[in-house]
């Protein structure tokens, strides 16, 4: 695979950080799976949980925040993969994806759900491919695929779906890490994948532990590693320009435009407190961090809290129960738990339906 030589400019003991402000005229809602069934929950005009079981035995469940969605259907035989969409009505629409074979463990989708990657299950002797296919209607055909020696363990498209950023590592990456992040021009076939952040240290962790998040304007893109100290039991999060030309540390959180802030829920006080506060950090003062209305008090024994792309809402789990509260209302409003274990709930999906 072609790998075109880049500068890197590491910045070590300063956070780069960036947060989500964005403006949306639709309901924001909560999509979870419990690793059988998914579920949408949402309130009614006077304030009534809804909740609704979407889909039934399922699994590798990925939705993305305009609804769009990949799953492995198991009512048929090792299981079929689909893509489909949640409308704002809850209705769920699914197409087929017969090229996708049901050993495949992962698919994602493009933001406006016209594109589907996914990678096989790896060959012997440590050989990957990566394929990208385009879906217009009932239509399917290939835009790219790529072969190489080694691994592509995780992989995400752009917000405007013209990119597609991919680790890849050596085949001793499997034991060690050492990933690089490619990025994958997807308007201009011809052109070959570019490195814009550097093979990870040595780990003893998972390689590939998060898919790469996208800033909402495509300019940055949040990824796990390890490029500094002496620990090869920790890796450490940073954010690499598209360019590849920045690559810094940056605080957990959500990413934002314009690579300005980073956004989180901080919990207040010793690990069993049930207060949290939202948190604004600068890049141009990443020291100081900016307190985002009052102090809130969340259940008991929560688990598992989760802050929804507005900063509107924040979703947990306590005694078996989902739990959405408001920010802004001041209510809490519990949705029961699920037909499974809500315990295998692996990722709370914050999604602005539309029709």
């Amino acid at each position: 695979m072609t790998i075109k030589p880049i500068v890197y400019l590491l910045i070590i003991n300063s956070f780069f950080t960036i947060c989500a402000n964005l403006t949306y005229g639709e309901e924001e809602v909560l999509v979870f799976h419990d690793s059988t069934t998914v579920y949408v929950l949402s309130t009614s005009p006077d304030g009534e949980p809804i909740r609704k079981e979407l889909i039934d035995n399922v699994d590798a469940f990925r939705v993305n925040r305009n609804g769009y969605f990949t799953m492995r259907d198991r009512n048929h035989g090792n299981g079929a993969w689909y893509k489909g969409r949640i409308s704002s009505s809850f209705t769920v629409t699914k197409q087929a994806l017969p090229s996708i074979p049901p050993d495949v463990t992962s698919v994602t989708i493009s933001q406006d759900g016209k594109l589907t990657a996914w990678s096989p299950p790896i060959q012997s002797p440590m050989k990957s491919e990566l394929t990208i296919e385009e879906h217009a209607g009932y239509e399917s055909k290939v835009l790219r695929k790529i072969y190489v020696d080694g691994l592509i363990p995780a992989f995400s498209f752009s917000p405007n779906s013209d990119l597609l950023a991919f680790f890849y590592g050596p085949p001793e990456a499997a034991h060690n890490d050492g990933f690089s992040l490619m990025l994958l021009d997807l308007k201009n076939p011809e052109k070959p994948p570019v490195e814009i952040a550097p093979p990870s240290l040595p780990t003893r962790l998972a390689p590939g532990r998060m898919n790469p998040a996208w800033s909402p304007d495509g300019k940055y893109i949040l990824i796990e590693a390890r490029y500094t100290g002496e620990d090869i039991f920790s890796s450490s999060r940073y954010i690499v320009s598209t360019d590849g030309l920045t690559l810094v540390p940056s605080p957990a959180g959500k990413l934002g435009h314009e690579g300005k802030y980073i956004r989180r829920l901080e919990q207040i006080g010793d690990a069993g407190s049930n207060e949290f506060i939202i948190t604004e950090i600068k890049v141009s003062s990443p020291k100081e961090k900016i307190y985002i209305g009052d102090k809130l008090k969340i259940g008991n024994n929560h688990t598992k809290t989760s802050l929804s792309t507005s900063d509107q809402k924040i979703a947990y789990i306590e005694n078996k129960e989902v739990f959405i509260y408001d920010t802004i209302k001041k209510t809490t409003v519990s949705y029961g738990t699920s037909h499974n274990n809500i315990l295998n709930v692996q990722e709370f999906f914050w999604i602005f339906p539309r029709d």
